[in-house]
């Protein structure tokens, strides 16, 4: 603490950076963005399959499941070029995807809000995280969003 003109504050002293070989490090975004990659390619194996789907309106989860990879691609995207901002660069062979069972949007989608809930609670407090923090807080908005989309063609 110090005194600046007479009024008591906090000195700055910067954020805390984490190691890499934390999981609060680039560590911690490497392994979302590999979910991210089996999520997104369980998504393809879905919409190559949607006559296979229990889904009534096949038609419309085949479209919504393109739309969804759209989604999941952007963000992705996002995580790994803001950690990089934060923690440098990952390794070439870093991304590669975490596989998963499930044979339904609706269980793609469980998987995904749970794995996004997940690494939400675990992004870095403080304002060099706020931005992938507030990109997570719109995904989780759009997992909401295909959640319902989803259950409309059920």
């Amino acid at each position: 603490m110090s005194i600046l003109n007479g009024t008591l504050i906090n000195s700055f002293e910067g954020p805390s950076t984490p190691s890499m070989n934390t999981p609060s490090g680039l560590q911690l975004f490497v392994d979302y963005i590999n979910v991210l990659e089996g999520v997104k390619t369980k998504i393809k194996n879905l919409h190559w399959s949607a006559k296979k789907l229990p889904n009534s309106d096949k038609r419309g989860a085949h479209l919504y499941l393109d739309d969804f990879l759209d989604v999941v691609s952007d963000f992705q995207d996002t995580v790994a070029e803001s950690s990089q901002g934060q923690y440098g660069v990952m390794d070439t062979n870093a991304v590669s995807g975490v596989p998963f069972q499930c044979s339904s949007p609706k269980e793609l989608m469980n998987y995904v809000e749970e794995r996004t809930a997940a690494f939400y609670t675990s992004i870095p407090e403080g304002p060099i995280s706020s931005g992938v923090k507030s990109e997570t807080e719109t995904f989780i908005k759009n997992v909401e969003k295909y959640k319902y989309l989803f259950d409309l063609t059920e």
